[in-house]
């Protein structure tokens, strides 16, 4: 019996509950789904703990309305746009615990979880202070074979992860163009127990069958996929569009202030649907994301 697998953002984000590990697709300014993570802020989820390799805009939105208490991986930053300061403003006062792992470090939790192991190896972290601060994940052992002194890494297997993909047959066969060179997006659905894709548009199966080297998940890997095209907005979507750096620009300047940035969240979270939400975005400037090429 096939199972059709497309529902509405509200209905995904029924599968993640309060208290959560949710891990985020996220390069900086790169591939964060936001269409789920404004459903998370919507939905009024509380005491996440996030996951995500390079972490951005998305995760500042999260901290800034209190949805997530703990982060746990490298950086959370918009590259040439600076720092997330809702992210940097909760850390200090102690609102989210910061749970440090260089990016290796973070991936090699993620791949003892996705190959069901209780740990792996790696010789990222060695020589730096990362590894006292994580006594209960990380460990100093010795190479059974050689003796050399190398890293274990506990098994990290969240609850669930948010991912966004070119386009996805309605049983839940996520493809991406080309295929993918990102290791959370081929990671991410073996660690963790759900995976949410949202999608910027919806093929047949016979679409996906003509082209099977682009299809990264399989449909049994996957729980939900929901339509959103443009759903990286503000950040980019290789090779579809370019982040929107007016909007960076100004999240920057206003997330400076608290208040400010909770009334801005609070307005582009208002919209219950894709839609809804690119219809408060400019659309010479939505133009000019799709149209890269030309001003390359």
């Amino acid at each position: 019996m096939q199972v059709d697998k497309l529902m509405s953002a509200a209905a995904a984000a029924t599968l993640v509950s309060d208290g959560d590990h949710v891990a985020v697709q996220s390069m900086g300014t790169q591939g964060i789904p936001m269409t789920m993570v404004r459903e998370l802020i919507r939905s009024e989820r509380r005491d996440l703990t996030i996951t995500s390799v390079v972490a951005g805009i998305g995760i500042d939105w999260l901290a800034v309305k209190g949805v997530m208490s703990r982060f746990c991986g490298p950086i959370v930053s918009m590259e040439r746009f600076g720092l997330c300061q809702g992210f940097r403003r909760a850390v200090e006062v102690g609102q989210i615990e910061f749970e440090e792992y260089s990016e290796s470090g973070l991936l090699t939790r993620l791949a003892a979880g996705a190959r069901n192991l209780p740990f792996e190896v790696t010789r990222s972290m060695m020589g730096t202070d990362i590894p006292a601060l994580h006594p209960d994940t990380i460990a100093e052992i010795a190479d059974p074979f050689t003796g050399e002194r190398v890293l274990a890494c506990r098994s990290l297997r969240p609850d669930v992860c948010l991912l966004h993909a070119h386009r996805a047959d309605p049983r839940g066969n996520i493809q991406y163009d080309g295929g993918t060179i990102w290791p959370d997006i081929q990671i991410y659905p073996k660690a963790c127990a759900r995976t949410i894709v949202t999608v910027e548009e919806v093929v047949s199966e016979e679409q996906v069958r003509e082209r099977p080297h682009e299809t990264v998940i399989p449909h049994f890997a996957v729980d939900a996929v929901v339509v959103a095209p443009h759903g990286c907005h503000p950040t980019s979507f290789f090779p579809n569009y370019v982040y929107d750096e007016q909007f960076h620009e100004r999240w920057a300047k206003l997330s400076r202030d608290h208040e400010q940035a909770v009334a801005f969240v609070d307005q582009m979270c208002a919209a219950s649907s894709q839609g809804e939400y690119l219809e408060l975005i400019d659309p010479t400037e939505l133009a000019a994301m799709r149209n890269w090429a030309e001003r390359a």
